[in-house]
Order: structure tokens, then C-alpha cells, then sequence
């Protein structure tokens, strides 16, 4: 079985080097695309300007399995394939990873053993979403089934089709496995193996995402003001507070067409890269909290 971890990267410092240490001894390659799409272009921007560099150069690699493609890309979907045209033939299965998603030794473990029992050509993984820190997470709309599409079985000359929805495609003369799904409410209930998504944690990381949001995924489907008027209030108020923005809003989601999304107490353990780094995790959020706040003072 081998596996190669695929992901596009833009000013993602946030727990990019507890991601990569999360996956790193499963993987056979790890083949990661960093640089701006077009709407960070406009802006100016051509490269990374916090450590998102800085951790990809200096990541222990003792087995040479990182392969890193800086560039500037048109749209997502150029950016996924830019790295996959690094694919070595003989991998099994490509996994797509946001450089905010966390993984545990044992649940990647899990999953290789059903994608070697059970031959399944795609995987959903439930992600467990923190919100405003690292004691509260998303529920509802986030939790929906295979929201998010993450493993695929790969043949040699595969590529994405599209980054949203995660789709690959495979060279038309090729023969394909039929196609064997496993959805994520199957994989957390009946295997307890979810991702553990640190996407609305930072104030600087939700401010930027919010930005890209409204403006490149669905402008109008986006409140129209969420980092002051939600995550702000919420991150900074207690638990009244917090309670009656949700009530405003029918939770935390940004979007405005979807199901309840009311946040919920995280019960368990974080993965252990997090765990040993999560004072200074917790650190950073405070200290852009502070900016922030201080700005609207």
C-alpha cells in the first residue's frame, strides 16, 4: 500500500508543521503545491510571507519523501495538479490535506487497513472542526456526510479534475477498480475515525479565509460582515455571549444557506503533534486576538 499526501498551501503556518509530522511516517510521498491563485495575485502577493516556507524547507525529510512545487497558480484546481504531475506510478491512493488538518497515528493506521481489506476507491472523513480556539468545534452543517472528500484510489496519469469538489480523473485508456466508496458517517461511527480540522482556530487564518471566501467561492452566500460580527464576539465573549451569537446566526458557519451549525464541546484527545505543541498554539491565538481587538478599540 502506498499512499501519497497531496496539499496546496498559502500563507497555512498555523499547524502546517503538525500536519506534516502527522502524516509523515505513512507516507510514501508527500507532494505539496505552495503559492498564491489568482485572487491572492491581485492582491500582490507572488509567495508566502509568514513560515509556511520557512517549515516546508526546514521539515525533516530523512527519506526524501517531500516533493514542493512553489508557483503561481490560476485557480485551486491548477494548483492540485501542479503537484500531482510528481506522482510516482506505483502509488495506490492519493489523499488530499489541507495544511490545517491533523491526523491520528492510530485512525491513519485504520484507514489503511479497510483501504487494504476492503479495496474502497474513495474515502469521506468526518471532520471535527475547532472553532475559536481548541475546546469547541463545529457541529451540524459541518459534520454532513462526506463533506469532505479526502482519499482516492490513483492510476498512473491521474490527475484532478477539480480541488471543490475533490474529483480525480483517471487517463480514459485505463481500467479502473468499480468504484467503492467509504462515506464518512461510516468511517466516525462505525470505525471512531475523523480528521482533526484546526479551520477556524486563528483569527488571521478565519480573516483570510472569510476574505477568499466572499469574494472567489459565493460572495452572496456569505455573511456579509462574519469576522466582526460572529467570530470576534464569539472568540472574545463568554459563554452568554456566545450563546446569543449563535442564536443570531443558527450557529458559527459563514455560509448563509445551510443547516444549523451550533458549535459543541470537544471531548478526547487532540493528536499528539498538537498536544505537544498547544501552549504555543494557544499563545498565537491570543496574540492575534489582541490585534484585532485592538483595532476595533
Amino acid at each position: 500500500m502506498k499512499i501519497a499526501f497531496g496539499m496546496i498551501v498559502f500563507e497555512g503556518d498555523y499547524v502546517l508543521r503538525q500536519s506534516l509530522e502527522s502524516v509523515y511516517p505513512f507516507a510514501s510521498q508527500i507532494l505539496i503545491a505552495e503559492g498564491p491563485v489568482k485572487y491572492w495575485q491581485e492582491q500582490g502577493r507572488t509567495t508566502s510571507t509568514d513560515s509556511t516556507n520557512d517549515i516546508l524547507e526546514s521539515f525533516p525529510d530523512p527519506d526524501n519523501k517531500i516533493k514542493i512545487v512553489h508557483g503561481q497558480f490560476e485557480g485551486k484546481d491548477d494548483q492540485c495538479r501542479a503537484y500531482m504531475k510528481f506522482l510516482d506510478k506505483d502509488i495506490d491512493y492519493i489523499w488530499n490535506l489541507d495544511s490545517d488538518e491533523v491526523y491520528k497515528s492510530e485512525d491513519i493506521e485504520k484507514i489503511i487497513e479497510l483501504l487494504e481489506r476492503e479495496k474502497y476507491t474513495s474515502v469521506g472523513v468526518q471532520s471535527c472542526s475547532f472553532y475559536g480556539g481548541f475546546t469547541s468545534y463545529i457541529g451540524g452543517f459541518e459534520e454532513n456526510v462526506d463533506n469532505f472528500l479526502r482519499i482516492f484510489k490513483v492510476y498512473p496519469g491521474c490527475t484532478w479534475e477539480t480541488h471543490r469538489p475533490p474529483t480525480i480523473i483517471a487517463p480514459s485508456d485505463v481500467v479502473t477498480l468499480p468504484k467503492k466508496h467509504l462515506d464518512s458517517d461510516t468511517l466516525w461511527d462505525k470505525h471512531g475515525v475523523r480528521m482533526y480540522h484546526y479551520s477556524y482556530v486563528f483569527p488571521t487564518q478565519v480573516k483570510n479565509k472569510l476574505e477568499y471566501y466572499k469574494e472567489k467561492v459565493n460572495r452572496y452566500n456569505c455573511h456579509p460582515n462574519y469576522f466582526n460580527e460572529i467570530y470576534l464576539p464569539w472568540i472574545t465573549g463568554d459563554s452568554v455571549t456566545r450563546m446569543n451569537v449563535e442564536k443570531s446566526w443558527r450557529g458559527v458557519h459563514e455560509f448563509i444557506s445551510r443547516d444549523d451549525s451550533y458549535t459543541k464541546f470537544f471531548v478526547g484527545d487532540h493528536p499528539e503533534p498538537i498536544t505537544a505543541s498547544l501552549t504555543e498554539l494557544e499563545n498565537r491565538v491570543q496574540h492575534e486576538l489582541k490585534y484585532y481587538t485592538a483595532q476595533q478599540s
